[in-house]
């Protein structure tokens, strides 16, 4: 049911223009934020296992609070939810920059990390709420707007913004941004509560009830793994961009940029003419140019070719993601339990990505470890199972 709306923002264009220049607004702090912890790092010469742990503990405690998120949103709506979450951040963030080690760099990112599940959920609530109204081939319009911030104008600000005035400088317009949003999503975002007041144990175990739902299942699955793929993406690219090929910082960080700038005109332009092929084969086409994507951007010993390897696995990324909000629009059950689950096991990938990624760099090179998640995405690969059961179908008529 669609929730009660009023004022200018019960129209669904009007309700659409406000959500996504605060998607924009929140995917521009994000992408600065993440821009200017890498550069720090390599500022302050960090191994490439030190830089994991450091990004992968804002992801760390983004995952252990997604499920809390979906139930206290579930609960009390996601306006005063978002509201708070987004002060806390405002505070948090601004002390990173002011660390005297990675470590300590680390543990405040923990503590920042923890609001930006609250913020995610919110919005994720809000806009699959609306989203009958709007028509699902505008699904990925949220998540288009978001990374059009996290993946292009964020990271060309931040890269900007640290030469102008520098890290610490840069983390306080972030800071800024945080306030701005903490009003402006109270005024745009959904006013629906649930009006039972169950506990946080039973909340959390109506959340994880949501799983029994084959659907909300496989695309957690799938949002799982790809979080997985972007947060060593993430993470790494810019540090192979410049260890490796000896780019400079302002090169690296295009690598990112085209990454994500193609994963927004997939969300935003080309979603009208992919649904029209069926979300089959937009599930397959996306695998593939996944799988495509990373074979390229760890077999690949020239740099030309990280662009192409970003691209067609942001391509991938797109396409899956326009699939799974469709789907989950579509899912019965409270929209906050389900968005709480879904930035559960993406904050979760993301987490594993950048610490397991980090890790494995002490035994290989980091080019390499974009080789060792091609075999999960196989085994996950709907279109891999297909031809795996029609094989096994032939061989059993093949033996009668």
């Amino acid at each position: 049911m669609t929730p009660p709306a009023s004022g200018l923002l019960a129209r669904p264009g009007r309700f659409a223009a406000a959500f996504i220049f605060l998607s924009l607004t929140s995917g521009v702090t994000i992408g600065m934020n993440k821009i200017l912890v890498t550069l720090m790092a390599l500022r302050l010469d960090a191994e490439a296992w030190q830089i994991g742990l450091l990004i992968s503990s804002e992801s760390l405690s983004m995952m252990l609070m997604s499920l809390p998120a979906g139930v206290l949103i579930a609960r009390f709506g996601a306006r005063p939810v978002y509201a708070v979450a987004s002060l806390a951040a405002m505070c948090l963030y601004p002390l990173v920059a002011h660390a005297p080690s990675w470590y300590a760099a680390a543990g405040f990112l923990f503590l920042a990390g923890v609001c930006i599940p609250f913020r995610v959920v919110s919005m994720n609530t809000s806009w699959l709420e609306r989203l009958p109204e709007l028509g699902t081939s505008r699904g990925g319009w949220y998540r288009g707007a978001l990374m059009l911030g996290i993946g292009l104008i964020g990271p060309l600000a931040g890269n900007f913004a640290a030469d102008r005035f520098g890290v610490r400088g840069s983390y306080w317009i972030t800071s800024g941004l945080f306030a701005f949003m903490a009003v402006y999503g109270f005024l745009t975002l959904s006013r629906t509560a649930s009006p039972r007041r169950e506990g946080m144990s039973r909340g959390l175990a109506a959340m994880l009830g949501q799983l029994r739902d084959p659907v909300v299942r496989e695309v957690c699955l799938f949002d799982g793994m790809a979080g997985i793929v972007r947060g060593f993406l993430g993470t790494f690219a810019i540090v192979i961009a410049v260890r490796v090929f000896h780019w400079s910082e302002p090169q690296a960080v295009l690598v990112v940029v085209a990454e994500g700038a193609t994963f927004v005109f997939t969300l935003l332009v080309l979603a009208p003419f992919a649904f029209r092929l069926g979300e089959k084969r937009m599930y397959d086409l996306g695998h593939f140019g996944l799988i495509a994507g990373l074979a390229i951007l760890g077999l690949t010993r020239y740099g030309s070719l990280l662009f192409v390897g970003a691209i067609l696995h942001a391509l991938g990324q797109g396409l899956n993601q326009l699939v799974n909000i469709a789907r989950v629009s579509r899912a019965e059950g409270n929209k906050g339990h389900i968005s709480g689950l879904q930035t559960m096991v993406s904050m979760g990938g993301s987490f594993a990505g950048a610490a397991v990624g980090g890790l494995l760099s002490k035994g290989m090179a980091l080019q390499d470890v974009f080789l060792l998640w091609i075999p999960a995405w196989l085994a996950i690969c709907p279109g891999v199972r297909r031809l795996l059961r029609r094989g096994a179908e032939y061989l059993r008529l093949r033996r009668r």
